[in-house]
């Protein structure tokens, strides 16, 4: 059978829909054949997609996502796939267009907005029930950070936190695209903390901030401040052991991060963010600084100072303590099998 994910990415909504579906394939690939249908795919989708090993169904760009259903339901898929969809856009209308074909369907959501007419749902947001959602009586659940959809190596490496004292390097990373252009703001906040001798920064292929990026790197002579592009999955847990404390959004990085054992500063820059952010901060197992769009320099100044301070003096509590993506598979093998 075949494994028809539905996800976009660019430089405007980030890759964080790409690169979870990513990571739900290479969790199930064993099941069938898995391609990933995207919308005007950019240079930096094309290279994630070709380094995971995964078939490409490029879509033309449009609005009009009711007219671009009907034309999957006719054209592309067929009774035999199963249809993973990953995105906001993706309304019960669409889903519907979509069970006209006779497929089966997978839905990863984290809004719980209208009725779901799915075979499985994901939601791996903290604290999330089944009675949350509107659902088709057939419906079967995998909800909880248990189910995170991570790449392998950071499923491979979880541990729980650590205690860290004294914090003198931090890992920087916004994402692939970093949309609003954080990663330069919060590097101004860092840089004027006497005890952060060392950072990093990850970029990827969509980031479009680097003129602003590199002023501040020149700026700060004093600093050690290294720079990582296009990482794949490995790659970034080697370098996520270099650093004591991580800066991030809460979104994918963050879970690896978490995942990881790895004390972390968090916030939101989009709502869709905000619940996990407020959830780790109060379940203390990162520091949430709030909104990083509404922090003036000085603001973001002393709540770096005052995370610091928290990651330093208080007992971390686990993100997850045992991930379950067997049962993500065990899943999916079900589908595959009714």
């Amino acid at each position: 059978m075949r494994l028809i994910f539905r996800a976009d990415g660019n430089a405007q909504i980030g890759l964080g829909h790409v690169v979870r579906s990513l990571a739900l394939a290479d969790i199930v690939r064993t099941i069938g054949e898995c391609l990933f249908a995207i919308q005007e795919p950019s240079v930096a989708i094309r290279q994630l997609l070709a380094m995971a090993q995964v078939q490409l169904l490029e879509l033309p760009a449009t609005l009009d996502l009711a007219t671009e259903a009907a034309q999957l339901a006719v054209g592309t898929v067929q009774a035999t796939d199963l249809v993973v969809l990953d995105g906001y856009s993706f309304d019960a209308a669409y889903r519907q267009q979509l069970r006209t074909t006779g497929c089966r369907l997978v839905v990863i959501d984290d809004l719980r907005f209208g009725y779901f007419d799915a075979d499985l749902l994901i939601n791996h947001s903290p604290g999330v029930t089944r009675h949350m959602y509107h659902t088709a009586p057939h419906t079967r659940f995998c909800l909880g950070p248990a189910f995170s959809l991570l790449r392998k190596p950071f499923l491979a490496h979880a541990q729980l936190p650590e205690p860290t004292t004294c914090i003198d390097s931090i890992l920087l990373c916004f994402g692939g695209a970093d949309p609003v252009g954080l990663t330069p703001l919060c590097l101004s906040g860092l840089v004027t903390l006497p005890s952060i001798q060392q950072i990093g920064i990850i970029t990827g292929s969509a980031f479009q901030h680097s003129v602003a990026l590199k002023q501040t790197l020149v700026a700060h002579p004093d600093k050690t401040i290294s720079t990582y592009q296009n990482l794949d999955a490995y790659q970034m847990v080697l370098l996520f052991k270099q650093y004591q404390a991580v800066v991030c959004p809460a979104s994918t990085i963050l879970i690896e991060s978490l995942f990881l054992g790895k004390a972390c500063l968090t916030g939101s820059y989009i709502e869709n963010q905000q619940a996990l952010a407020d959830y780790v901060h109060v379940h203390q197992q990162a520091y949430s600084i709030g909104d990083f769009t509404t922090l003036s320099a000085a603001a973001l100044h002393q709540a770096l100072v005052q995370g610091l301070a928290f990651l330093q003096n208080t007992q971390r509590q686990p993100y997850v303590v045992r991930p379950s993506p067997e049962q993500l598979h065990a899943e999916f093998q079900h589908l595959a099998q009714a």
